[in-house]
């Protein structure tokens, strides 16, 4: 059994595990601690279903030549996840820059396993991307005592991230930065996120995918609801639901591993039909 703490969720005490170190994150991810949840061969397609409706009145409400809607996780649960901002936005929080070079490094990790000097190594990999050409500049612009205080903030994250992300063997198919796009109402309002690792192959007619979040900080609740939504998107995706989640916490060192539940993307489903509804009536 792999060591951490246990902690019971809701009413049906289903399990979410913290995990200390990568050999417990790939047992858990491996094995878990409970039986792989079932779910309904309809369940997409009524999650869907109720997404749709409230879409519509979206659609409706701004007018049926209103420009596509495109909606990420910034939009249903407030503060900006690194990889759901605007590309020119400004001034960056250093919260912000922090992530986006946290995330860019725990890219790196999987692919290589090491990381040299994380904040040059943060900067390259986020140069190769023209949506961060001004979050770059930014970080070339920052004073030498802001610059000395990223680095040193990087490279404590950078340490837990590589204690903490198994190394895949190439079966388990690890695909980084994994985009989705989910369209409703014609494509005329549009569900967009990423998953920071996907692995594992799809099997038809099982739950058979894991997905692993990363957060540099900020509350945990977030994060891992940030996780569930794009948990719903791969369900609407490919009609399955990843079997297990990762949520890695690089600032404090720690990982909560937990298999996905119908109520979990009830629950979500829930939260983005009330804010749907608040954009129809504010005509967004």
């Amino acid at each position: 059994m792999p060591r951490g703490d246990v902690t019971a969720l809701g009413h049906t005490a289903r399990m979410v595990l913290v995990a200390n170190g990568r050999d417990d994150v790939l047992a858990l991810l491996r094995h878990g601690s409970g039986p792989r949840p079932r779910f309904d061969p309809g369940l997409a397609g009524g999650l869907r279903a109720w997404l749709e409706d409230a879409a519509c009145a979206v659609v409706t409400a701004r007018g049926e030549d209103a420009p596509a809607l495109f909606l990420g996780p910034r939009r249903f649960f407030g503060a900006p996840a690194s990889a759901d901002v605007d590309a020119d936005a400004e001034p960056f929080p250093p919260p912000l820059v922090t992530a986006c070079l946290v995330h860019a490094l725990f890219r790196q990790i999987v692919t290589t396993g090491a990381v040299g000097d994380p904040l040059r190594d943060g900067v390259d990999a986020l140069s190769v991307e023209p949506s961060r050409a001004e979050l770059v500049r930014h970080i070339g612009s920052l004073p030498e005592a802001e610059r000395e205080a990223l680095s040193a903030s990087l490279a404590v994250q950078v340490q837990h991230l590589i204690d903490l992300t198994p190394r895949f063997a190439p079966g388990w198919l690890p695909r980084t930065h994994d985009r989705l796009a989910i369209p409703l109402a014609g494509g005329r309002v549009v569900l967009c996120g990423v998953f920071d690792l996907l692995v594992g192959a799809p099997v038809a007619g099982t739950s058979s995918l894991c997905a692993v979040g990363v957060t540099s900080g900020g509350p945990w609740a977030r994060a891992r609801r940030v996780l569930h939504y794009v948990a719903l998107l791969e369900t609407l995706r490919s009609g399955h639901p990843p079997f297990r989640l990762a949520l890695l916490h690089a600032a404090a060192g720690r990982c909560r591993v937990e298999d996905v539940w119908e109520e979990h993307l009830g629950a979500v489903v829930s939260h983005l039909v009330q804010r749907l509804s608040e954009m129809a009536g504010a005509h967004v």
